[in-house]
């Protein structure tokens, strides 16, 4: 069974209370420094890297009712599924210091069905987006760890009813982190509908904008040709406007890089 469904398998299954379980995933780091921009010791705004991550990873889906719908599910791997991160020059090669996520892009899609006497299917495409060149999420490069500037969770985290609107704010976040797409139900079966998974029967349109938490980056080697975004377990969390609770983790591979005038706004802050 597709992972991504258990998004909305729960909802079909009915509703029903789930004890919560340590989910072993890091905590979104809140201790490195948001004062740091791109500016030279003479106060000049030099050239730097252009970094470009091809991205692939993996949904986990947990907490749903009776953990009938928990799964897992991949996702990336379209040439269009990017990371775009800045970082300091020196010596000609990306140096640490003040780093900034500019750009992210994902789309996740599946069709999945299942028989409860009759089918009921689903057929879901979204895409997940956010540019800023001035920077979507604020962090430090140190060594092989790009360690995220300060984001707090909204205060339904830690629980099922932890939604978009509720999501988390701070420099450290995905800031304005676009969801966009539609889930088109089929509804054939005699046990379940799709009203029960808080859906219309036919074509669902989705469109949201919220701040997304993220995990480190850990680098694999000081070049930066890959990255992993995950925790002992799972990845980051991901609110929903479902009942569960839903993670996604990420492995990222260096496409291409380019030093580039630096825009004004990194510089001076």
């Amino acid at each position: 069974m597709n992972g991504l469904f258990g998004v909305w398998l729960m909802g079909f299954l009915g509703c029903a209370s789930t004890e919560a379980v340590d989910t072993g995933s890091e905590a979104v780091d809140v201790g490195a420094s948001a004062d740091l921009d791109f500016s030279d010791a003479e106060g000049g705004c030099p050239d730097s890297w252009v970094l470009t991550y091809g991205i692939e990873g993996r949904v986990d889906i947990t907490h749903t009712p009776l953990n009938i719908g928990n799964a897992e599910a991949f996702v990336g791997g379209l040439q269009t599924d990017e990371i775009v991160i800045r970082v300091p020059n020196e010596g000609g090669a990306p140096a640490a210091g003040a780093a900034r996520m500019i750009s992210f892009d994902l789309v996740q899609d599946f069709d999945v069905a299942v028989n409860l006497l009759g089918e009921i299917g689903l057929d879901t495409y979204l895409e997940m987006t956010a540019a800023d060149e001035c920077g979507l999420a604020n962090g430090q490069l140190q060594g092989s760890r790009l360690a995220w500037s300060e984001c707090n969770f909204g205060s339904d985290h830690g629980k099922n009813e932890w939604d978009p609107d509720d999501g988390a704010f701070g420099s450290g976040c995905m800031n304005d982190f676009r969801v966009e797409g539609t889930v088109e139900c089929t509804d054939d079966s005699v046990l379940a509908s799709c009203g029960d998974g808080w859906l219309d029967e036919g074509n669902n349109a989705l469109d949201y904008v919220y701040n997304q938490p993220l995990l480190d980056l850990r680098f694999d080697s000081p070049e930066l040709e890959g990255f992993t975004m995950k925790g002992s377990e799972y990845g980051t969390e991901v609110p929903t406007f479902t009942n569960n609770r839903t993670w996604l983790s990420l492995d990222g591979e260096l496409k291409s890089m380019s030093l580039e005038p630096t825009p004004d706004c990194l510089c001076g802050e």
